[in-house]
């Protein structure tokens, strides 16, 4: 092991959508791990929204101060264990931050099987993404034989497992997306029956036109406008999961929430889903999603970019809607070549 690594910092606060500028590329020193703990060396970095709400002092936990090093999770292999559970080469996901070793707590890991998948999907079809997803789907939505889902962020990391579960389960997805090439790919690689573009002009003429009966499931990854426009077709009873809010994390302050008046009268119910607390859950969603990913029932994109320098503008390029599937930065060679072992 080298005695410094590579670690990105904050150099600033983002004011509005982040840019690479608001991150620097420095040097560190290795941390050893104490009793239960882990070192390990990144392979993948997930950039995930999350983040800029983490930065705009809006996330579950504290603000990260400047200069600290950027936080998040990632894939990493064991180089060094003081847990008697894990050996040198174990594969785990955990909270790395954006640097190329990190010392963890042996508790606040999750053992990958090299063998059930690539690596690169237990960040994200195979990881939170996708149990995000999966939670939402199975546990507040419970779509139907027959109802029609509509899923904003179609083409994205949680929207395109959400859409091919709710078409698994025997209803009709309706997907939106931004942009036309990514509507194509939510209807052409993710099954979705139709996708609309947010971005048109007569966005909300196309969204009644795509779901003419009306919505039975919201899920809802966005905020704002889309979600107004959802909430005004919802079919009575309807289920919304309130997911995320990607249109209002790069704002100075939230905007004015939607008119609620359509959810009184659907007699609709919306709830907030936050994946921390299915966590519990891994193994009954990984027996139900992994194997049919391994017999091609499941399909998944990834925008994999090379370097931990690469990660700022990674950031930057996902929340302005610039990637194109489950965003990863890969720091370290993967071990297995991408694929699984075996």
């Amino acid at each position: 092991m080298p005695p410094r690594q590579q670690v990105v910092r904050i150099a600033r606060h983002p004011d509005g959508a982040p840019c690479a500028g608001d991150f620097v590329l420095d040097e560190d020193g290795l941390t050893r791990p104490a009793d239960g703990e882990l070192l390990l060396r990144v392979v993948y970095l997930s950039i995930d929204p999350y983040l800029r709400a983490m930065l705009g002092a809006r996330y579950l936990t504290g603000r990260p101060p400047v200069g600290a090093v950027v936080p998040g999770s990632g894939l990493g292999t064991v180089v060094e264990s003081r847990d008697p559970r894990f050996a040198v080469g174990d594969v785990v996901v955990g909270e790395c931050g954006w640097r190329e070793y990190t010392t963890v707590a042996a508790a606040g890991v999750r053992r990958i099987d090299p063998e059930q998948a690539p690596l690169s999907t237990a960040l994200g079809v195979l990881g939170m993404p996708g149990l995000t997803a999966w939670s939402g789907l199975r546990f507040i939505a419970r779509p139907k034989p027959g109802e029609t889902v509509l899923v904003s962020t179609a083409a994205g990391a949680v929207g395109s497992l959400a859409g091919q579960l709710a078409r698994r389960d025997g209803a009709r997805p309706v997907g939106i997306a931004g942009g036309p090439d990514k509507c194509r790919l939510a209807v052409d690689e993710f099954g979705y029956a139709a996708c609309v573009d947010y971005k048109a002009a007569d966005f909300e003429a196309q969204l009644r036109a795509a779901c003419p009966d009306g919505i039975d499931v919201y899920f809802d990854n966005v905020g704002g406008k889309v979600l107004e426009a959802a909430l005004g077709i919802l079919r009575p009873h309807a289920r919304v999961v309130l997911c995320g809010l990607i249109e209002q994390y790069n704002a100075a302050q939230r905007p004015p929430g939607p008119n609620l008046g359509p959810v009184i009268g659907a007699r609709a119910t919306l709830t907030g889903h936050v994946v921390y607390d299915h966590f519990a859950r891994f193994p009954e969603f990984l027996a139900e999603v992994a194997p049919a990913l391994r017999r091609g029932e499941i399909r998944w994109r990834e925008d994999v970019r090379r370097g931990l320098a690469a990660a700022p503008q990674a950031f930057a390029d996902l929340m302005q809607g610039a990637n194109d599937g489950k965003l990863l930065v890969r720091v370290d060679g993967d071990p297995f070549g991408g694929r699984a072992a075996g």
